[in-house]
């Protein structure tokens, strides 16, 4: 796709067809989670926090980098909302290790895979590395619309766990409140608008925008194989 020359149009069918192939990708892996005894249930949920915590940094470094503009504005909203609009408590990763301590994940556990943690330094790295339109791709339509899609088929799987429903009543749910609920659709839906007013604004942008979303399918494909591989492995061969 990269190294084709492609209108805006073909862009949005493209990322279109991306995001319908990550669901259904997602839909297809994460029906393990309903099956997983609790302890790997954990681990899985475990590993998502280190995502959280990165595309804060990554976040900050392209707010930073972008010219002045909606784009910037409405990414610069984004990233003080993650951080709890000054109120730490607030602050997404705190509000998902409230989550992981309702679920009984003790902070020992708290331990990255060592191959996700390569893939998040290595996209740290290609932020500061390439133009800033390629962060866009990668951590703007990466972050808020395509790894959503992945977080929202963790969630309704993951509720259908018999070690869940049989605590959903005492599990703190605000994570999952902000997340998979009305108001990180509309961010979703106001980041592809703000992305699109920014490609009107310079088309030239385009390729390097691409690229970086391409980077961005590759990369969390493998961060969830990763982490199903490793912590659902048995399941995972026999469905």
């Amino acid at each position: 796709m990269q190294d084709q020359v492609m209108t805006r149009e073909q862009f949005w069918r493209f990322a279109d067809e991306a995001k319908e192939a990550t669901e259904a990708l997602a839909m297809q892996r994460m029906q393990v989670l309903e099956a997983l005894d609790p302890e790997a249930l954990r681990q899985v949920c475990i590993q998502y926090r280190f995502f959280t915590i990165d595309y804060i940094g990554d976040l900050a470094l392209l707010v930073a980098r972008l010219p002045f503009g909606g784009l910037r504005s409405l990414l610069g909203q984004i990233l003080a909302e993650e951080l709890g609009e000054g109120d730490p408590h607030k602050a997404h990763p705190t509000v998902y290790d409230r989550f992981l301590a309702s679920i009984g994940v003790s902070g020992e556990a708290l331990e990255p895979l060592p191959a996700n943690e390569r893939i998040l330094k290595g996209l740290t790295r290609d932020m500061a590395g390439n133009p800033v339109a390629y962060g866009v791709g990668l951590r703007g339509m990466g972050g808020e619309c395509l790894c959503q899609t992945y977080l929202t088929v963790l969630y309704e799987h993951m509720r259908k766990n018999p070690y869940i429903r049989a605590n959903a009543e005492r599990i703190d749910w605000e994570f999952w409140t902000i997340h998979t609920g009305e108001e990180d659709i509309v961010h979703g839906q106001l980041t592809r608008k703000a992305i699109d007013d920014y490609l009107r604004h310079d088309p030239g942008v385009l390729p390097e925008l691409a690229r970086g979303y391409e980077r961005s399918i590759t990369a969390w494909n493998l961060f969830w194989e990763n982490i199903l591989d490793a912590c659902a492995p048995r399941l995972e061969a026999a469905s």
